[in-house]
């Protein structure tokens, strides 16, 4: 009890000795800005009150952009906006402390009701549909990437239209076209919703965007935009793989620069890549997941069986018309193309390779 008696003496006398030198002022911890800035654009805020986060102007408007490069899901919220702010010192340099902010939204009230309805069914469709088509197979996270790839630039076209194009992933999902940015987005809004972690990137010197997407624990590039060419070649609907799961020197080698992420992120990794007409490149429509493999159309129509996510090789492209891959065409072969997602001219092509 002596000891007990001693300490709280000792706490009252500093608490003395602080009074009396003057009042300590403990200066709380700021919110997260983004985080605040978050919950007010999803919710409409006309005001979102930032006076506490202590923000420059110039993060604040970084932070406002990477917000709604990385939320999908804020398609409603405008790129413009205004803000109030003042002036204050932050370990004793001026700055411009923003106050508060004054966004602006395309859509509101029951208008953003229906159009977050149509932006939820489509992804939940769209998932959906990517289940049925592996069945029972559980889909690695590479062959997640390349159905999502492949449906978005098989599915939806470039944006051409003389008027205001498309830059978000609601009226891309909407009209079926956008502009490389509404392609990233949806790609963000697909692959979070396939269990993938997925991110914005951009070069304002290339006026271009695209995204990182994280498989095996790795980071890689991929580009649907330029993957889905415009015009297709002949008329036809094109889906290409060169930018499919591709390293920071191999999208340089391809002439991307000057481009950033929000988050950093390194592609180091270069088994998924794809150039001239090895492996994928000489695969220019969406391929079709069949089994424990894919199947693709070669150049001259036939089917070709492709295993995807090897340690040390990416894809792997088997025999023309070896479906069942046993090193050779036979009539398992076109048993195997009996499949509602098979083409015709696929079953065409093995029957006559199997009377020859």
């Amino acid at each position: 009890m002596h000891e007990i008696n001693r300490a709280v003496g000792l706490l009252l006398a500093l608490a003395f000795l602080l009074t009396i030198a003057g009042r300590v002022s403990v200066r709380a911890a700021a919110p997260d800005p983004t985080a605040v800035m978050s919950e007010g654009l999803f919710s409409c805020a006309e005001v979102v009150d930032l006076s506490a986060c202590r923000l420059s102007a110039e993060e604040m408007g970084r932070r406002y952009a990477d917000l709604l490069h990385g939320r999908p899901e804020l398609f409603h919220v405008a790129p413009r906006l205004s803000y109030r702010s003042c002036e204050d010192t932050e370990d004793g340099i001026a700055y411009r402390r923003v106050l508060e902010i004054y966004p602006s939204y395309t859509l509101t009230g029951e208008a953003l009701t229906a159009a977050r309805a149509l932006y939820r069914d489509t992804i939940t469709d769209i998932l959906a549909e990517m289940d049925t088509a592996f069945g029972s197979d559980l889909p690695t996270e590479a062959e997640r990437v390349l159905y999502i790839h492949d449906l978005l630039a098989d599915r939806y076209a470039y944006d051409t239209r003389d008027a205001e194009k498309n830059a978000d992933a609601y009226t891309f999902f909407r009209d079926g076209v956008g502009i490389c940015q509404a392609y990233a987005l949806a790609f963000i809004a697909l692959a979070r919703g396939a269990g993938l972690e997925a991110d914005f990137v951009a070069s304002t010197a290339m006026d271009h965007a695209w995204n990182h997407v994280r498989v095996d624990g790795t980071w890689y590039h991929v580009d649907v935009t330029r993957d889905d060419p415009i015009p297709a070649a002949d008329g036809r609907e094109e889906v290409n793989h060169t930018r499919l799961l591709r390293s920071d020197e191999g999208m340089e080698a391809l002439g991307y620069h000057a481009y950033t992420c929000a988050h950093g992120h390194t592609c180091g990794d270069a088994r998924f890549e794809q150039d001239g007409e090895a492996d994928l490149g000489g695969f220019h429509k969406a391929l079709v997941p069949l089994g424990d493999s894919w199947l693709g159309e070669s150049a001259g129509g036939a089917p070709v069986a492709i295993t995807v996510g090897g340690e040390e090789k990416g894809f792997s492209a088997g025999q023309e018309g070896d479906v069942d891959r046993d090193e050779k065409i036979t009539p398992a072969d076109l048993l195997a193309l009996y499949d509602e997602r098979c083409p015709e001219t696929w079953r065409e092509w093995v029957r006559k390779e199997l009377v020859k």
